[in-house]
């Protein structure tokens, strides 16, 4: 069971400013104890303090880990859309799949991956990780306004024949509810900074979320 924490995580509106600074996220991460009885809550606390990593430099609050079948980390990488003018690929799971080719790890490699990303994957990323031949696909929160996952019957038949002929696993990450409401709001927050939204004013992501991610 996880050790109480010198401050808990507040959700209330009021509490937005202090809830939304780096400092905040850096510490309740830091001090975060991951529980035992979930079994992807060490990858999926990486993958938040690498979308936090992301947010600080401006960019989307997104971030991701590729693990072996030995549940080493064999890349890291964070959404960079921002972080030197304007690249529209470079979201996390992009990043690490670079990174991953880029290393000269073949295909039957990856098939033999995990992929724990703090954040349902979009379109683009998931027919990256299908053609890929990512064994499986975790996520930390859901995306109820942009993830592919959940919609997944929507592919075009190729990339589902690609998922079933490699039997792909697309699931939400065991892992403490604590984290998918801590991926989403770093996310959250990161998308309200760069679309310009006041934290008071109305968003529709917020609206779309409030019953989904307490």
């Amino acid at each position: 069971m996880a050790a109480k924490r010198p401050f808990a995580l507040r959700l209330d509106q009021d509490d937005h400013d202090r809830r939304g600074s780096i400092e905040y996220w850096r510490r309740y991460l830091d001090d975060f104890v991951p529980s035992a009885s979930h079994g992807h809550e060490l990858h999926a606390l990486q993958a938040c303090r690498l979308a936090l990593d992301a947010r600080e430099v401006g960019s989307y609050g997104i971030g991701a880990v590729l693990v072996d079948e030995d549940g080493r980390v064999l890349v890291r990488g964070r959404n960079k859309v921002h972080d030197r003018g304007f690249r529209s690929d470079l979201h996390a799971e992009m990043v690490v799949m670079n990174d991953f080719e880029a290393a000269g790890w073949p295909r039957e490699k990856a098939r033999r991956c995990t992929l724990v990303t703090s954040l349902e994957p979009c379109p683009m990323c998931m027919t990256r990780l299908i053609v890929a031949g990512v064994g499986s696909v975790l996520y930390v929160s859901e995306d109820s306004v942009g993830g592919m996952v959940q919609r997944s019957q929507h592919m075009p038949p190729t990339f589902r024949t690609i998922m079933e002929h490699e039997n792909q696993v697309w699931a939400p990450a065991d892992c403490s509810n604590e984290l998918r409401t801590v991926a989403f709001r770093i996310w959250m927050e990161s998308r309200e900074t760069l679309d310009g939204s006041a934290p008071g004013r109305r968003s529709p992501i917020r609206d779309e979320r409030r019953n989904v991610v307490g």
